[in-house]
C-alpha cells in the first residue's frame, strides 16, 4: 500500500490495493467519509456478474427467453414475464459495471476537492489514470493468451460442433497452420484494444469502452476540479443530456452510465442530502418503492421480438418518442432501468445493508475473474459435460459454423441439471485462485511500473514561474 503526503493530508489511494479488482472500491477507515460503506457497490458488483453468466447460458441454450413468448402464438412461460425475465435476458451486467466504473474513479478525487486539497485530487486523478490501463489489459491479457492456447489443443471443437448456435457462433475457429495462429495472437491483443474485437473470447468486446470510461470520468473530474458543486451537478446533467441524444453506440450503456456514477458520487458528500435520508425514512421508502418497480418494469423490455407482447409493444411504440431515431431501445430502456433501481438503491439505507452481506461481497471480489474466464470455461468445460469431449459422432466434414447438419446434440435433462451448477460453482472455485493470485500479480506489475516510471515525490510544491511585475514608484 502506498500513501503520498499532499498539503499535509496522506491520501490513499484506493486503486493499489493488490487483492482489489481494477473497477473495485476500498474502505477506509475516515469518520464521515461515504467509502466507509460503499460496500453495497461491491455487492452490486457480484450481482451483476452472476447475471452476466445466466444471460449467456440463457443466450447459448434456451434463447426464447429473450423474447415475451416462444412465438408469436404461444403462451408466455414464468420466465419470460415482466421482472421475472430481466436476469436472462441480458444486458444488465456491463451497464452496471460501466455505472460502478464512475461511482468508484470519482469517490477519492471528489471528497479531496470537496476538503479544499485539490492538489492531492489532481496526485490521485494522475495517478489512478496511469494505473487503470495496466490493471485492465495485464489480466485481460493473461486471460487471452490462455483462450489461445486451449484453443491450439482443440479445446473449442466440441463447442463448434454442438447444437449450440451461439457456442458454435463465440468458439474460435483455428487457422490452417500453426504460424498463422501465432500471428493472429498479437493482432487479437491489439484488436481488443483497438474495436473489442477478440476471436477466442468475445466476452471481452467490454473492456475497452470500460476503459475509456474511466478516461472520461478522469477528464472529467480535472477540468471541473474549481467548478462549485452545484454548478458540477449542472454539467453532469448536461452531459448525461447529451450523451441521452446521441445516437453512437453503447453510448447509453458506458459514457452516460459512467457520468450518471460521477453525479451520485458527488451526492454521497451532500450533507444535507444525507441528513434527508436519515432523518425522514417514510419519505425514503415513498420514493425508492416506485422507483423500484418502474425500474424492474422498464428492464423487462425484451430484446427479441418486443412485437409479440402487448405491454412489450407499447413500450416499443413509447420509446419512440423518448430516444433518439436508430438506436437499440433494448439498451437504452436497460440504462434508464439501471439509472432508476441505483436510485433507488442509493436512497435505501435497507438496500445498501443487502448489498453489503458477506456472500455478495464475496461475489463481487471474484466479479473481474468471472468475467474474464467464464466465456472459456463456457464454451470448453460446460460444452464437455454437456456434450461429451471428444465432439464425436459428427456427421460430414467440419465447416462453418452456419452449415445445416446434424450437430451433437444436448444430453439428457438431468445431466444439463447437474452440470450447470457443478459448473457455477467450478468458475467461482477458478475465479477465486484468479483473484487470490492472478489479480495480485497484475497488480504487483503495476506497481512496479509505477516505480519505475514515476519521479519521486517531491516534498516541496515546486515553484510557479517568474512573472513580470512593474515596479511601483514613490
Amino acid at each position: 500500500m502506498q500513501y503520498f503526503r499532499s498539503s499535509q493530508l496522506y491520501t490513499r489511494l484506493i486503486d493499489t490495493v493488490p487483492t482489489t479488482l481494477p473497477w473495485s472500491s476500498s474502505d477506509p477507515s475516515v469518520k464521515g467519509d461515504p467509502r466507509k460503506s460503499v460496500k453495497w457497490i461491491d455487492g452490486l458488483r457480484g450481482i451483476a456478474s452472476f447475471l452476466v453468466v445466466l444471460t449467456h447460458l440463457a443466450r447459448a441454450w434456451d434463447y426464447d427467453l429473450f423474447s415475451p413468448r416462444d412465438d408469436e402464438n404461444a403462451t408466455p412461460r414464468i420466465l419470460q414475464w415482466p421482472i421475472l425475465r430481466i436476469p436472462w435476458q441480458g444486458r444488465i451486467g456491463v451497464t452496471i459495471f460501466a455505472f460502478l466504473t464512475g461511482y468508484v474513479c470519482a469517490l477519492k478525487p471528489l471528497k479531496l476537492s470537496r476538503a479544499g486539497d485539490t492538489t492531492g485530487a489532481f496526485v490521485t486523478i494522475a495517478k489512478s489514470a496511469f494505473r487503470r490501463p495496466p490493471r485492465l489489459i495485464f489480466p485481460a491479457t493473461i486471460a487471452l493468451v490462455i483462450s489461445w492456447i486451449v484453443a491450439q489443443f482443440g479445446g473449442f471443437i466440441v463447442a463448434n460442433r454442438s447444437d449450440c448456435w451461439w457456442c458454435r457462433y463465440a468458439a474460435p475457429d483455428l487457422e490452417d497452420s500453426f504460424w498463422k495462429e501465432l500471428i493472429r495472437l498479437p493482432k487479437n491483443f491489439l484488436s481488443t484494444w483497438t474495436t473489442g474485437y477478440m476471436a477466442y473470447d468475445d466476452h471481452q468486446w467490454a473492456l475497452l469502452p470500460l476503459l475509456l470510461s474511466s478516461m472520461l470520468v478522469y477528464i472529467t473530474l480535472s477540468a471541473t476540479m474549481f467548478v462549485k458543486s452545484g454548478y458540477r451537478v449542472l454539467i453532469y446533467i448536461g452531459m448525461m443530456l447529451y450523451f441521452h441524444q446521441d445516437a453512437a453506440k453503447n453510448t447509453e450503456t458506458f459514457q452516460l452510465q459512467a457520468v450518471y456514477g460521477m453525479l451520485l458520487s458527488d451526492f454521497s458528500y451532500n450533507k444535507t442530502l444525507k441528513a434527508w435520508i436519515e432523518d425522514h425514512p417514510r419519505g425514503r421508502k415513498m420514493l425508492t418503492i416506485p422507483l423500484t418497480v418502474v425500474g424492474l418494469l422498464i428492464a423487462s423490455y425484451p430484446g427479441e421480438h418486443p412485437e409479440w407482447a402487448g405491454w412489450s409493444r407499447f413500450m416499443l411504440k413509447t420509446g419512440h418518442y423518448i430516444f433518439p431515431p436508430e438506436v437499440n431501445l433494448g439498451k437504452r430502456y436497460t440504462a434508464l432501468a439501471i439509472d432508476l433501481i441505483i436510485l433507488a438503491i442509493f436512497f435505501s439505507p435497507s438496500a445498501k445493508d443487502f448489498l453489503s452481506n458477506r456472500l455478495l461481497l464475496w461475489l463481487g471480489k471474484q466479479s473481474f475473474a468471472v468475467y474474464l474466464i467464464h466465456g472459456t470455461m463456457l464454451r470448453v468445460v460446460l460444452c464437455w459435460m454437456l456434450y461429451g469431449v471428444s465432439g464425436q459422432p459428427w456427421e460430414g466434414p467440419e465447416a462453418l459454423t452456419d452449415d445445416q447438419r446434424d450437430w451433437i446434440p444436448l444430453r439428457s435433462p438431468w445431466v444439463v441439471g447437474i452440470s450447470i451448477p457443478v459448473w457455477i460453482g467450478l468458475v467461482y472455485l477458478l475465479a477465486a485462485l484468479w483473484t487470490g493470485y492472478v489479480d495480485s500479480f497484475c497488480a504487483s506489475l503495476t506497481q512496479k511500473l509505477e516505480r519505475a516510471m514515476f519521479v519521486a515525490d517531491e516534498k516541496t510544491p515546486l515553484p510557479l514561474p517568474a512573472t513580470s511585475i512593474p515596479m511601483q514608484t514613490t
